[in-house]
């Protein structure tokens, strides 16, 4: 048992992710609410659990990422039942903090461990192991979680007790969406000047603007096209979370009234499910 790792959640980030694991020869059990996406991991020689209660009984270590706290609540009820003592569970899901209480509740009457650790670093880095995971709970309990951690990214970086991860993400993100509403309006007027994406490079890629999201999004905001790797609608979820927790702490969240105003306009121009790169195309 302790050699199997038990995996929730086959999306974008954690399909890729999964993969890696296996592919380093990782023992996995996996389960999906939709049969179907596992098929890629079966065909890597993973096993399917029948449902929830399976996993957690049978895996040393269960790792889940899903797409919000609702879906982190509902997966770790139906996880309870089969929690089994010393086992690791590792919530890698940008969810609301508190939800870390809810988790530590269940698991520790069982003698088990949890760790919440929301990764950043998008899809790129969630297929070539370059994540950074933003950890919280017991120190001792991440140092038993590193040599798995270490395949899925480059960093690991302790950030406090339980819920302290989570709290971190919303830190990243609010960070996030200052850098793409800037890079957004930048491009707009970018645009509107006749520059093209050839002189945007050449004049700003290796200047005071440019970074990982410039390098990323700059030539995909001029266009409105490729690849989708991160959504609106995901956007405007992690920042209504960070908005709530700026509320709960009663800090200042005026920025992120605007920019949540900003995303519910282009979710309802483009649809929730568009590329965050549609932020440049308002």
């Amino acid at each position: 048992m302790e050699d199997t790792i038990g995996w929730v959640g086959l999306g974008k980030m954690g399909l890729p992710m999964a993969q890696r694991l296996r592919a380093s020869g990782q023992r996995m059990l996996v389960w999906a609410r939709n049969p179907e996406q596992t098929l890629a991991l079966r065909k890597q020689g993973a096993q399917v659990a029948t449902d929830l209660m399976e996993l957690a009984h049978r895996c040393g270590t269960v790792i889940t990422i899903l797409g919000d706290t609702r879906d982190v609540e509902s997966v770790y009820q139906r996880l309870q039942p089969g929690m089994q003592p010393d086992t690791l569970f590792i919530d890698m899901t940008t969810a609301a903090p508190g939800v870390a209480t809810t988790i530590q509740g269940m698991v520790e009457p069982r003698r088990a461990y949890f760790l919440d650790a929301p990764v950043t670093g998008g899809v790129p880095g969630a297929a070539q192991g370059t994540l950074t995971h933003f950890v919280g709970g017991d120190a001792q309990v991440l140092d038993r979680a590193k040599e798995v951690l270490a395949v899925l990214g480059q960093r690991a970086v302790h950030c406090g007790p339980a819920g302290s991860g989570y709290r971190m993400k919303l830190v990243n993100q609010t960070i996030i969406i200052g850098i793409l509403l800037g890079l957004a309006e930048g491009m707009a007027l970018a645009r509107a000047s006749q520059f093209d994406s050839t002189l945007i490079n050449a004049a700003l890629g290796s200047g005071t603007a440019s970074g990982m999201l410039f390098n990323a999004y700059a030539e995909r905001m001029m266009t409105g096209t490729g690849d989708v790797n991160f959504t609106l609608g995901l956007l405007r979820k992690d920042l209504r979370l960070a908005q709530a927790e700026a509320d709960l702490q009663r800090q200042s969240s005026r920025f992120l009234n605007f920019a949540i105003m900003v995303l519910n306009q282009a979710c309802d121009q483009f649809g929730p499910q568009a590329g965050v790169q549609m932020l440049g195309r308002m």
